[in-house]
C-alpha cells in the first residue's frame, strides 16, 4: 500500500509499505480521510522538530484519520468489519489512571504513541488501530466529518465542557482558525448567548461569519474589543 511520509524540510516523500495486520485488540482500516493539523505542519512539515511529544519517528504521517473497519483481531468486541469510525489520535497505554478517565493525551507511560508522530497514522491506503482509540461515527456524519472532530473539534470540545459554557455565557474566541471556528459553533451548540470573535486575516473573519460560528467578527484590537463587550 502506499503511505505519506513527512522528513521535514516541507517535503513529502510516497512510500510503498507493507500492509497492516491485526494483532490482538486492534482492528485494520481502510482510510477514507486523513486531515492536515496545524501542529503537523508546523513541527514535521516544516521544522521537523523531533523533541518530546512532538518527536517523529520517521512513521507515516497523519493524526486526523477516519475510515471504515476492514479486518478486526482477536479480543476486539466493541467494533465490527463495516463499522464507520474516526482515530483518537493518541494512543496511551490504557492502564494508569490518565487513560482509565478517557485522558489518554496525558498518559505518561513510555507506550504512549500518538499516530502519524510514534506510530503509522492515517496518510495511507490503510491504517493499523487499536480498539480503545476509535469512535464510531453516528450515520449524519460524513468521514470528513469524522477527520476534523478526531483532534480539532475534539479539542474544542474539551476546552468547552472544562469551562462549562452554558446559556449564562458570551464567549470570546481568539483565534479564527480551524479550532478557533470549531470552538464558536459548539459554543453556541451548547447554548452561548454570543460568540465573539478575532482574527487579524479578514479572510477567516469573514468564513467564520458565513459558517455561523460567530455573531461579531473584529480584527482584535483592544478599544474594539472594549467597545464591542464592554468592560465586564
Amino acid at each position: 500500500m502506499r503511505g505519506v511520509f513527512l522528513p521535514g524540510g516541507r517535503q513529502v516523500d510516497i512510500r510503498e509499505v507493507a500492509d497492516p495486520r491485526a494483532g490482538r485488540g486492534q482492528v485494520v482500516l481502510s482510510m477514507r480521510a486523513s486531515t492536515i493539523c496545524g501542529s503537523d505542519l508546523r513541527a514535521i512539515y516544516r521544522e521537523h522538530l523531533g523533541s518530546g511529544p512532538e518527536a517523529y519517528q520517521g512513521v507515516v504521517g497523519g493524526h486526523e484519520p477516519s475510515g471504515v473497519v476492514e479486518t478486526i483481531g482477536p479480543g476486539v468486541n466493541r467494533i465490527r468489519p463495516g463499522d464507520r469510525v474516526l482515530v483518537y489520535h493518541i494512543s496511551g497505554c490504557g492502564q494508569c489512571d490518565e487513560c482509565r478517565r478517557g485522558y489518554q493525551i496525558s498518559c505518561g507511560s513510555p507506550q504512549r504513541a500518538a499516530y502519524g508522530w510514534q506510530r503509522d497514522g492515517g496518510h495511507a491506503d490503510k491504517m493499523l488501530v487499536e480498539e480503545r482509540d476509535l469512535l464510531v461515527l453516528p450515520d449524519p456524519l460524513e468521514f470528513l466529518d469524522g477527520a476534523c472532530v478526531a483532534c480539532g473539534f475534539g479539542t474544542a470540545y474539551e476546552a468547552l465542557c472544562r469551562t462549562e459554557v452554558s446559556g449564562r455565557d458570551r464567549v470570546l474566541v481568539t483565534g479564527l482558525g480551524p479550532v478557533g471556528v470549531a470552538v464558536g459553533m459548539l459554543a453556541k451548540a451548547m447554548g452561548a448567548t454570543s460568540v465573539c470573535g478575532t482574527d487579524p486575516s479578514p479572510e477567516r473573519r469573514n468564513l467564520a461569519l458565513q459558517m455561523g460560528a460567530v455573531d461579531v467578527a473584529l480584527e482584535g484590537g483592544e478599544d474594539e474589543l472594549k467597545d464591542t463587550l464592554g468592560d465586564g
